[in-house]
């Protein structure tokens, strides 16, 4: 196989850093985060933030040691030796398998709405989940260009809700529906770090 075959285009490397940064969070987050009014969108501020704090140091990175890939595993070890490299790799491994079981949770979840057989057959709900896993785990195994597809095939299953929210959104756009700053009764700061 070719170099050029094993490389991926502009459309599904897009689609991967977009389907990376927009999670389930974006669609289940905001329900959360009303309790805390206003405030809550501080907090979506500053972690847009530090995400473009890290793409600026992982480019910077890049720059630093355009040699070598492979991110912050790569990183960490030309800084720091192979014991903080293999922490931070381990590390990296065990919060993908937190995410997993994050993301099926919410995906079974969201589907418990539709189909409320969900909420009380816990072995359906888990024999489900499972499903979806496993199938993820087949395309990821099928190769980068099967899973540059599938990653854009879901960034626009994403991005079409977003997009009719915020299209319709502005036709019924009115201030006086935002909540007050605060609805926590803390101190700011309190409901900032708690949000």
């Amino acid at each position: 196989m070719s170099n050029k075959s094993k490389k991926i285009g502009l459309i599904t490397t897009t689609s991967l850093v977009v389907g990376n940064m927009i999670g389930a969070g974006i669609f289940l987050l905001p329900a959360t985060l009303a309790g805390y009014g206003s405030l809550s969108l501080l907090g979506w501020l500053f972690t847009a933030t530090g995400a473009l704090i890290l793409a600026r140091i992982f480019s910077n990175m890049s720059k630093l040691f355009p040699s070598i890939s492979g991110g912050p595993y790569t990183y960490s070890k030309a800084g720091f030796g192979d014991f903080i490299g293999f922490l931070v790799a381990w590390g990296y491994w065990i919060s993908i398998w937190v995410s997993n079981a994050a993301l099926v949770t919410a995906i079974i979840s969201a589907l418990s709405h539709f189909f409320p057989i969900l909420k009380t057959n816990s072995i359906l709900a888990v024999s489900i989940g499972l499903t979806i896993i496993w199938v993820l785990t087949w395309i990821n195994s099928r190769g980068v260009s099967a899973s540059g597809k599938f990653q854009v095939v879901t960034t626009i299953l994403k991005l079409a809700p977003l997009a009719f929210v915020i299209i319709v959104g502005l036709f019924y756009f009115d201030i006086d529906n935002f909540p007050a700053f605060n609805l926590t009764g803390n101190s700011n700061w309190v409901a900032l770090s708690g949000g």
